[in-house]
């Protein structure tokens, strides 16, 4: 017995080597990811010279070949009206005309940039008009008007005609209106439902689409219907039962089509009631004509793997929005370690997800980086190179101290596929793939021999596990470990004179789920309780109450063990 586990354990590494050695040399690979069926590559990151002034809610582009940041708030939640650009080594900081904190930053066909709206106050209160371009030609600000509704939070889109789609709104009313391209805002229409950072879709040369996964409050949205600019609203239905993530990044950020043929298609992560993540592809039905078609076309791109949604290290994967490179034909989505809001003095490690989106099925590639010193700003661009520049962001889980720092991703250099394995490989490959079945088949006809007389070790390791897994739950149950924030597997495992990795097993085994999914099935709980038991409770009171770190972060685990939203629950109490 113990003969053909070690056969099976050489084979296995005889396929893990031949897997790596099929990817270019000279990469670092992790592992290949067997719960995602993913490639694992580790990816290096290159820290350029510190912004001149620590920020976050800014935005990031690169125009004129020149890395630029404007706007956002700086230390003690205070919006700073200035912006930087990088050249020669160094950046240089400017003086705009107005804030704009968590407001938009669009890059127009004419070179220049339009900026607009952000929240109006210090700690992010309120919501501004303004509007004023940057000419990154001259390195100056042009203030110029107001919009007609004050904005946070709001998404732009330019049209052929050169007019701008505005959409989106924080804690305000919010509408569609339309910028002529030169000074003037005017008001289309009023939404159907109010949102904030929305997605803009191209569906035809004047025309748009409107969605969003997020409230004008933050809350999760969980509805197909959609705005559009010309005509009535319109019903998506693979909104039904997949819902978009948040939306930070530029508009146009994650357009992969072609303009001079007319035709407009965008990626945008979309997530499923049970938390799986997969990449919706939105592209209009009818690209050579101008007319909008009824509803886009919004499908599931095929990809040659599920998103991997936990790391080697087993921490859950949690992604924000898309970035395109449309001149290497791949797309980025940014992950982050699920807990990063927890403990972001220890570092934090980047995920980025590449997605070959020019071939069927679209090949996935997860890279990794070392761990990192800062939460990003969700603002992210990509350089001529393929690189993805990543400037700001917060050193703890607030608003409140912010970062300097500005990071390079170096995947510019990474290939797009991993390259075929030799022939030679590939016959190896398929030896030792058979050889596993075999040996496979022999333990499956030992083990039915031996069925009715199991060891005593494996009796005894059974009933070890099941004794953890009691002692583990009258932790939860009786001491309530579960309202603590910050906790982590290390703690429950110092508590009960164990280890993580025994501790995460044991939990794996005897309910077939992670430590945080464990973990999260006793705070919703008690969050269900204090709904039930409290009618008026405030929903912030509710998750903070029940141990979780961030409202999103409960909506998601509300959602996923339930099957409804806070609000669906406590109607349905009530």
């Amino acid at each position: 017995m113990k003969t053909i586990t070690v056969v099976i354990t050489l084979l296995l590494s005889v396929v893990a080597k031949a897997s790596t050695d099929s990817l270019t040399a000279g990469q670092s690979v992790a592992s290949q990811c067997v719960k995602s069926v993913c490639p694992v590559v580790k990816i290096e990151v290159e820290r350029l010279p510190d912004l001149n002034i620590p920020r976050a809610g800014h935005e990031t582009f690169i125009v004129n070949g020149e890395y630029t940041v404007v706007g956002g708030h700086t230390n003690g939640f205070v919006p700073t009206p200035t912006a930087e650009y990088y050249k020669n080594g160094e950046w240089h900081l400017m003086q705009m005309v107005y804030n704009h904190d968590f407001g938009t930053a669009l890059v127009l066909k004419s070179g220049k940039v339009l900026l607009a709206g952000g929240v109006a106050e210090n700690i992010g209160v309120g919501q501004t008009f303004t509007a004023e371009f940057y000419d990154p030609a001259t390195h100056t600000f042009e203030g110029f008007g107001s919009m007609n509704v004050k904005r946070a939070k709001v998404s732009a889109l330019e049209l052929d005609s050169g007019q701008v789609v505005v959409s989106g709104n924080w804690y305000h009313d919010d509408c569609i209106e339309l910028f002529d391209g030169k000074k003037a805002f005017s008001f289309i229409k009023k939404v159907s439902v109010e949102r904030s950072y929305p997605y803009i879709f191209r569906i035809a040369k004047d025309d748009a689409l409107i969605i969003s996964g997020y409230t004008s409050r933050g809350d999760s949205l969980f509805t197909p219907v959609a705005d559009c600019l010309r005509g009535d609203t319109v019903s998506i239905p693979l909104l039904r039962t997949w819902h978009p993530l948040s939306s930070d990044c530029h508009p146009n950020d994650n357009f992969i089509g072609d303009e001079r043929q007319g035709v407009w298609s965008y990626l945008m992560p979309v997530q499923d009631g049970n938390g799986q993540l997969a990449i919706a592809k939105v592209e209009n039905a009818t690209p050579h004509s101008d007319h909008r078609s009824e509803n886009g076309n919004f499908t599931l791109l095929p990809t040659a793997c599920p998103v991997p949604m936990q790391s080697q290290w087993d921490d859950t994967i949690e992604y924000s929005t898309i970035i395109a490179d449309r001149r290497h034909g791949r797309a980025y989505m940014l992950g982050l370690n699920g807990n990063f809001r927890e403990c972001p003095g220890n570092g934090l490690r980047y995920y980025l997800l590449a997605i070959d989106y020019t071939q069927d099925p679209a090949p996935l590639t997860l890279y990794y980086t070392d761990l990192q010193p800062v939460i990003p700003n969700c603002s992210l661009a990509v350089d001529g190179d393929g690189n993805l520049l990543i400037t700001g962001g917060f050193t703890d889980n607030g608003n409140f101290k912010t970062s300097n720092i500005a990071l390079l991703l170096h995947v510019g250099t990474q290939p797009l596929t991993a390259k075929s394995a030799p022939l030679w490989w590939q016959i190896l490959l398929t030896v030792a793939a058979l050889l596993i079945l075999v040996a496979l088949l022999y333990l499956f006809i030992y083990r039915r021999r031996h069925h009715r007389h199991p060891s005593k070790s494996v009796v005894m390791e059974s009933a070890d596990s099941l004794q953890l897994m009691n002692r583990i739950c009258d932790l939860m149950e009786n001491r309530q470990l579960y309202l603590n924030s910050d906790l982590k597997i290390i703690d429950v495992a110092m508590e009960l004179g164990s280890n993580r990795y025994y501790i995460s097993e044991c939990i794996n085994t005897n309910r077939g789920c992670s430590f945080n999914q464990f973990v999260n099935t006793y705070r919703i709980e008690y969050a269900q309780q204090l709904l039930r038991t409290h009618p008026d409770i405030k929903l912030s009171e509710v998750w903070m109450s029940s141990g979780f770190s961030t409202e999103r972060t409960f909506l998601r685990a509300f959602k996923a063990i339930t099957g409804m939203t806070p609000s669906e629950f406590k109607g349905k109490n009530d």
